[in-house]
């Protein structure tokens, strides 16, 4: 949950600079209306250069919303033109991010990129022949009945197309839950930049800082995402090799080295498979990383982990590395019988629901050995705190494995 913080604070800032940009010299007001062109456009491009579609169409989705807001709907809301283009944004653009939320992400330019960018045209097309098409009294008639806007003072967005924008919230967030994406968080945040635009229709220049701060924010997702798919292990989630490496070269003079491996990994990959052996990294993984005292865990390669503690001794982080340990050793994993594997999705869809006791699957474990190092008089550098850790792991393996070593 910490990744959609970020968003919301420099969400919070932009309505807060919104009344000094209204202070602004007339002179510059026309750049500061230029802001989310620039800022979503930026945004487009970044896109197009790390090949994501998703992310490519949520920023054509806002940067069409700005030019209509900025274009068609400065006059009232009374006038049945402004009104259908209102009603139309704040219905689509729920729409337009559930279908974001769970389409999968195959790159931008091939056929799959573009099914995901057509969306909005398709969507543009459609309701531009409703609007053509529909005599005007009764299109009017059905958008006051369905979509009243100013239920209330502040507030203009109507009740069911705010029950939308709620509803596609919580199925974000969940997702946000679910998968720790930086994409999702990064959705979220642009939903509710889009939400506020709308329910505070009224306010000047709110859709200018409201949108541009999304461009902002799509810009700084698009990057911490490509820091995080060199510097992250995708198996495992973990920060990869690389990171360990940046990592150690900042440490100072008291840190601790721990040096993980998976005990008999080859012989369960051998015996249940390796698709079995990816869960087991997965879980081993998960309990590493929550690792208490200070410490950072990394996937160092295959069955390796690493766990550096900054700043510590090794009497203080053995305590820690126990728990990591002993919480291992006491997992259980359900392996599902191979045999049983439904040999269709159809057949699968049609299981779900269904399931009962483990399905003649087998609870297993596996056990973790650790070798731990720090600095002293015989060996002051990284590269040999590591190398002595690695020692003290094939030690740990010397003693029977499931345990710790210095």
């Amino acid at each position: 949950m910490r990744r959609i913080l970020f968003p919301l604070v420099l969400i919070g800032a932009a309505l807060l600079l919104r009344k000094a940009a209204m202070g602004t010299d007339p002179l510059y007001q026309p750049l500061l209306g230029a802001v989310p062109y620039v800022t979503l456009g930026l945004a487009g491009a970044l896109c197009v250069y790390f090949h994501r579609a998703r992310e490519f169409t949520a920023a054509l989705a806002l940067l069409v919303v700005y030019y209509l807001v900025q274009v068609e709907l400065q006059a009232s809301l009374a006038e049945a033109r402004s009104l259908f283009i209102y009603t139309a944004i704040s219905v689509c653009l729920p729409v337009t991010w559930l279908l974001l939320m769970f389409l999968p992400e195959r790159g931008l330019r091939n056929r799959y990129g573009v099914i995901t960018v057509s969306i909005l045209p398709l969507q543009v097309l459609l309701l531009g022949a409703l609007y053509r098409y529909l005599p005007g009294n009764t299109l009017t008639g059905v958008l006051n009945t369905w979509f009243p806007v100013h239920p209330f003072a502040p507030y203009w967005l109507s009740v069911y197309a705010s029950l939308g924008f709620v509803l596609v919230a919580l199925a974000d967030l969940f997702m946000v839950r679910r998968h720790n994406s930086e994409f999702h968080a990064a959705l979220l945040a642009l939903l509710v930049t889009a939400f506020i635009t709308l329910a505070r229709f009224d306010l000047p220049r709110i859709s200018m800082v409201m949108l541009g701060v999304a461009g902002v924010i799509l810009i700084i997702s698009l990057l911490r995402g490509s820091y995080e798919m060199a510097y992250r292990d995708e198996l495992t989630g973990l920060l990869g090799r690389r990171a360990l490496n940046e990592h150690l070269k900042g440490l100072g003079g008291r840190y601790v080295i721990a040096m993980v491996d998976v005990d008999h990994f080859k012989k369960f990959n051998d015996t249940w498979g390796h698709d079995a052996g990816d869960e087991v990294l997965k879980m081993v993984a998960k309990q590493i990383a929550a690792v208490q005292g200070g410490g950072t865990a990394y996937r160092y390669g295959g069955e390796e982990f690493s766990i550096v503690f900054p700043g510590k001794d090794i009497e203080d982080c053995m305590p820690f590395l126990e728990i990591v340990r002993s919480s291992v050793e006491n997992y259980r994993m359900l392996l599902r019988n191979q045999k049983q594997r439904p040999a269709t999705r159809e057949v699968a869809r049609e299981r779900r629901g269904r399931r009962t006791g483990d399905r003649n699957g087998k609870r297993v474990s596996v056990t973790i050995s650790i070798g731990v190092a720090a600095p002293d008089n015989r060996r002051n550098s990284v590269d040999e705190v590591l190398k002595a850790a690695d020692k003290a792991l094939y030690r740990a393996k010397q003693k029977g494995r499931n345990c710790l070593a210095e």
